[in-house]
Order: C-alpha cells, then structure tokens, then sequence
C-alpha cells in the first residue's frame, strides 16, 4: 500500500508544470531610488519564492520601470501559484502587448476575463487584439456588449467604428463622429474619421479632420485602470515623477505637481528637465526666489539648455524685468534658432519696445520654423495693422481664426476691427457678429459687451449692419 501511495506522488509530482523561476536581475545602471526600490521586491520574492504575492509584487515593480521580459517571468511565477488571481493573467496581457506580443496578449486577457469578465480595460484590450488579427466580428461583439452595457466611451466607439469601416458598414462615420464629439483631442479618431469621409468622396470634410489629427497625433482619452494605477504607483524613477507633475499641473494642482518634480530630482538630482520645469512651476505659483534657483541649476547642469532660458524669459517678462526676459529669449535662440515660441515672445518684447522692425522679423522667424503658430500670426497681424498694412494683416489674422476653441472669439475680434480700421465695413460687421455668437458660446461676456459697443458705434455712424 505504501508502495502505490508514494509511486501516486511521484506521477503527480512528474505531471506538473516546473515553476517560472525568478529573474537574475542586474541593477547597476538603475537610478538609486530605482535601484533600491527593484531590491526590496527581489529580496521579498526571494525569501519566499512559493508566495505568489510577493513573486507578482516584483513583477509589478519591474513592470513599473518597464522591465518587460523580467516582470514577465515573474508574473508567470505568480500565475502558476495562484490560477485564481485575475491581477496576473492581466498584467501579462499588457506586458505582452508592450513586448510586441499579440496572440499572447490575447490568450492572457481571454484567461483574465474568465476570472472577472467584466474588467473594462481588459475588455477594451482583448477587442484591441481581435482587431489587430484582423478577427472583425469577434471584435465587433465585444465593442457592441460595451456599448449595449452603457459602458462605452471615446476609446471603444472609435474601435467600433474602426471595426465597421474594415466590414463595410456605412455606420462607421456615426459612430467615429460621436467618438470625436466625445473626445475633440482624439487624434486617432479624427484619422480614422478622415479616412471614412475620404471613402464616401467628402473630402473637404476629411481634410479638416486630418488637421485636428497633426496637431493632436498621440492625445487619446484616458481609459481609468486602477490594476495599471497600483503598477504605476511603485515607480521611482525621475521621468515617472515629471510625467505626473505635468499631469498635475495641467489639473491646476501647482503645489503637487512642483512636490511631483522634487521627487524626480531625489530619484535623479542631475535632472535638467525637472529643473527646467520648475522654473515655469515656481513661477506660476507666485514663488519668484525659487523660480531663479531652478533656472541657475538647470544651466549648471546644461548651460545650452533652449527650454531652460525660454521658461525663465517667461518669467522675467512676467516679472517686468524686460532687460534679463530678452537676454533669455536670445540665449535660447543661441541654443536653438528654430525654436518658434522663443523668437515670438521676443518679438512681442521689442514690439512692446516700440522695435517694431526687429519685432516684425522675429515674428517672421518663428512662423518659418512653425508655419501654423497662432499667437506669432496674430501678433504680427496686430503689428501690421499698425503700420495700416491692411492686406497683410488681415491675412495673418485670417489665419488665427482656423481653430475653434476658447481663443477664437478674440480672434475673430481682431480681424474684425481690422477690417473695420481698412474701411471693410461690410466684412467688419460680418465678423464681429461672428465673433460675438463664439464669444456667446464660450460665455464671454466682457467681449459680447466689447463687441455690442463696437457695433452699436457703427449703427450711430449710420453704418447698417
């Protein structure tokens, strides 16, 4: 009896799969907040390498730094120990993706869903990659049981849509058009939009939407995944801090994101980006002293840095101290001529100057390193007019008008007194009625009243509008 007890051990034994060892990691070139972090975790899992908590937790810390093939051993380590766990097969299927893996990315989100089927990034995911193979139906099921469950958003209409165009469907343009509605910075959508449109011969149409995409080529709506926020949570390097203080500071929580950048110079103290966008931080939260001390670090660390002379010529401008503003905005020319932002400040520096030459050729230089620059149209537009160049001017100032944001009524205003100014008054009236129902729109009221007076003034001269 005890013989077929232990040979029934030894066939069980045989007929499982061998565990995916831990990784040999090599930490040397790690930053040291890095490197301690990535420590912790391996010493963890190494101390008890049957705990698949803590095998996962250090695939989690490499997946944070974006150690694929390193995280991916240990997440399959901590699969194999604990079937159960959705986190893992999940994780793999992002990693996987990342590695250029999508027949192993799918097979892993297909395990996870069977674990939780209703994880909305998962099943994002797992319709990316049955669209990616080209398995159109399939794919088209899993966008359509999110639209049905009232779970859709920007992300899974413009997969739907991109699904109906490659079947055919003539409800692809409806459905990129809400995706864009939805999302009005979804490049991808704004491309896949174009394209539709170019199918049904509405190329005007197209082409408008393919100017949203240049300008907006890698924005996508966020897709909130609290699995991937725990992962991200554990990074410790310097790029990580400075993404998330941009984040922050495009949020208006200054504060947090100047705390973001400190923590990116305690990962990395020879950081010359996170000094250079402390400058700009510290500026804008009304903390001058500091703003110097990162603007003298950072070109201690890089003297030639364009972007550290820029953000602090923006802030002595801001600071009335014209004088160190120029010498700045030159400084970063020096560094870089074709920076466009750096020749339009300081034209707009000598323009205030009453160096209107000199404004109007800087001008000229940032619009011919970056055609499509609207403030560098619109100032050199303004300049015009003041010197009564009248078709030179409205032509700059047309070209201000193109986009429709918060930024257009004012716009549109100008280019309407200029016309007015040239003795255009039929295209004067036009455009400041325009104008005023943008400015409606965007609940502008100190420019409706503007544009009332303006108006009113014109019908008192016996103007008819």
């Amino acid at each position: 009896m005890l013989r077929i007890l232990l040979w029934a051990v030894l066939l069980t034994a045989c007929s499982r799969t061998p565990l995916p060892d831990l990784p040999v990691l090599h930490l040397d070139n790690f930053q040291p907040a890095v490197r301690a972090a990535i420590e912790n975790a391996w010493q963890a899992a190494k101390a008890a390498p049957r705990d698949s908590a803590a095998c996962g937790r250090l695939g989690m810390v490499l997946h944070a730094h974006q150690q694929w093939g390193a995280a991916e051993a240990c997440y399959a380590r901590a699969q194999a120990l604990d079937p159960d766990n959705f986190a893992w097969p999940y994780y793999l299927g992002v990693i996987y993706a990342e590695m250029g893996k999508p027949a192993a990315s799918r097979q892993a989100l297909e395990r996870a869903l069977k674990i939780d089927p209703k994880y909305l990034p998962a099943r994002v995911a797992l319709a990316g990659r049955l669209l990616e193979a080209g398995e159109l139906e399939a794919a088209e099921s899993v966008y359509r049981d999110l639209v049905a469950a009232r779970t859709s958003n920007a992300t899974v209409l413009y997969g739907l849509g991109r699904v109906q165009m490659g079947r055919g469907q003539a409800e692809a343009l409806a459905t990129l058009r809400t995706a864009v509605q939805q999302a009005p910075e979804f490049g991808a959508a704004h491309y896949a939009l174009a394209q539709a449109l170019r199918k049904a011969g509405r190329e005007s149409e197209a082409a408008s939407h393919l100017k949203i995409y240049e300008a907006h080529k890698l924005d996508a709506p966020p897709l909130p995944d609290a699995r991937i926020a725990e992962v991200l949570a554990l990074n410790r390097g310097a790029a990580h801090f400075i993404r998330q203080g941009i984040d922050l500071e495009a949020q208006g929580r200054l504060g947090e994101a100047i705390q973001a950048h400190r923590a990116a110079l305690d990962a990395e103290p020879k950081s010359v980006q996170a000094q250079v966008n402390l400058i700009q931080l510290y500026s804008r939260a009304g903390q001058p002293l500091e703003a110097e001390a990162a603007y003298r670090a950072a070109i201690a660390l890089s003297p030639g840095s364009a972007e550290a002379h820029y953000n602090y010529g923006v802030f002595a401008f801001a600071q009335k101290k014209l004088a160190e503003a120029a010498k700045a905005f030159e400084r970063a020319i020096a560094s870089n001529p074709q920076h466009a932002a750096a020749h339009n400040n300081l034209g707009f520096l000598l323009d205030s100057l009453g160096r209107v030459k000199e404004a109007e050729r800087h001008y000229r230089l940032a619009l011919s390193n970056d055609p499509g620059y609207r403030m560098a149209h619109f100032h050199l537009g303004r300049l015009l007019a003041t010197q009564r160049r009248w078709p030179e001017a409205i032509q700059e100032l047309k070209e201000t008008v193109q986009t429709d944001d918060e930024n257009t009524p004012g716009c549109i205003y100008a280019l309407g007194s200029v016309y007015a100014r040239s003795g255009d008054i039929r295209n004067a009236v036009e455009r400041l009625q325009q104008a005023r129902a943008q400015a409606e729109r965007y609940k502008q009221a100190p420019l409706v009243a503007a544009i009332d007076r303006d108006l009113a003034a014109m019908g008192r001269s016996g103007i008819r509008r």
